[in-house]
């Protein structure tokens, strides 16, 4: 080949090579183009239609991100776990009357409906047994609260109360007035509730049963919290409830005391002192071994150090008190501290244990409040 033939094939072979290497690099160019996230690798280049060249797909979903929606998801249903914990909490506080006792020989077989109930009152009111007839208005109140229908749990204590106040059974009287003030208080009426519990303290002070009157104080410092007189619920429990059941040497109930006034502190975001007064409602429990009180305890102590950020040390209190809500088949209490601890592990990105715990919450979830919530 001659020489000036070798000159033009090479010139023409790397023009070819160029092209070649170029339509390479802008077909690289179009594809970083079309799909930066690079999923989409095969598409016509040449199309020219209507629509765009290519549809480009989102990026799949980290786990990351999954857990995160599912978290944020969950968080509207905290004060419905808070809500249940304070039925439940209201339930076991509920008292009953003397009355109840001498009215178990009607319930036998339990009235079914809302009508055998009214009838079975309105007869006993038409004989004039109000004895009779505010026992029985109080037991369906215990049921109805047990059901969670407060209105109508409500309406059962005032009839009851109406009927008690016919009778000489002072103590009754006192016990339906104690009960229509905690559920007041649920019910966030808080008018209500003061006016029913000072009428309970009134009948405490005149029997002289300094336990009553401390327990009464304990609720009307609560009371005046909600209320957001502080100073004065503080000054109730410390100057009047406290000493009142050291000299009684009620220690269970300085315990329920201790953590009354730590819940104060809380409503104040003053979780520094909180855990002070649980820290010794604690070692209290612990010395006279009333273990009832210690899941509540560690909940709390765990919640205000969740507050205040203090991670590490709030994950091994709420897994303690995991531990002591199990033994006591506490399921509600369970919810609530998985509910925690889930976001803990969120926030340290330990998504091995944040994925655990939200299955955990979801199956305690749907046992307690169904699959509908």
């Amino acid at each position: 080949m001659k020489l000036y033939q070798k000159s033009i094939f090479y010139t023409i072979l790397g023009i070819l090579v160029f092209e070649l290497g170029m339509t390479k690099v802008q077909a690289q160019q179009v594809d970083g183009v079309l799909d930066p996230a690079g999923y989409v690798n095969k598409y016509d280049t040449d199309f020219d239609g209507v629509g765009p060249r290519v549809y480009v797909l989102p990026a799949p979903r980290t786990r990351e991100e999954l857990l995160t929606d599912s978290y944020q998801e969950k968080t509207a249903f905290q004060d419905s776990i808070h809500r249940a914990l304070d039925l439940q909490q209201l339930i076991a506080e509920f008292k009953t009357t003397r009355a109840e006792m001498n009215v178990q020989y009607l319930l036998s077989p339990m009235p079914s409906t809302a009508l055998a109930w009214n009838e079975l009152v309105e007869r006993e009111v038409g004989r004039g047994n109000y004895n009779t007839a505010y026992g029985l208005l109080h037991t369906y109140a215990s049921l109805s609260l047990k059901e969670g229908t407060i209105s109508q749990t409500l309406g059962l204590l005032q009839s009851a109360l109406q009927h008690a106040q016919k009778t000489s059974n002072t103590s009754d009287v006192a016990v339906i007035q104690y009960n229509l003030a905690n559920i007041f208080l649920y019910d966030k009426n808080i008018q209500q509730a003061g006016y029913f519990q000072e009428a309970y303290y009134k009948t405490a002070v005149q029997q002289k049963n300094i336990i009553d009157q401390a327990n009464s104080l304990l609720k009307i410092a609560l009371i005046q919290a909600y209320d957001k007189d502080y100073r004065s619920a503080e000054n109730n429990i410390i100057r009047k409830a406290i000493p009142l059941l050291n000299r009684a040497k009620a220690y269970e109930q300085k315990i329920v005391a201790w953590q009354t006034l730590a819940r104060i502190y809380q409503l104040q975001n003053k979780h520094t002192e909180a855990q002070w007064f649980l820290i010794q409602a604690r070692d209290l429990a612990n010395s006279k071994n009333f273990n009832e009180e210690l899941p509540e305890i560690e909940y709390m102590l765990a919640s205000s150090k969740f507050v205040q950020k203090n991670y590490n040390v709030a994950k091994k209190e709420f897994l303690q008190a995991d531990e002591l809500a199990k033994s006591e088949d506490n399921k509600l209490l369970q919810l609530a501290i998985i509910d925690k601890l889930g976001q803990i592990y969120m926030t340290q990105s330990d998504f091995n244990n944040a994925e655990t715990a939200l299955l955990n919450y979801k199956d305690l979830r749907t046992e307690l409040f169904g699959k509908e919530q």
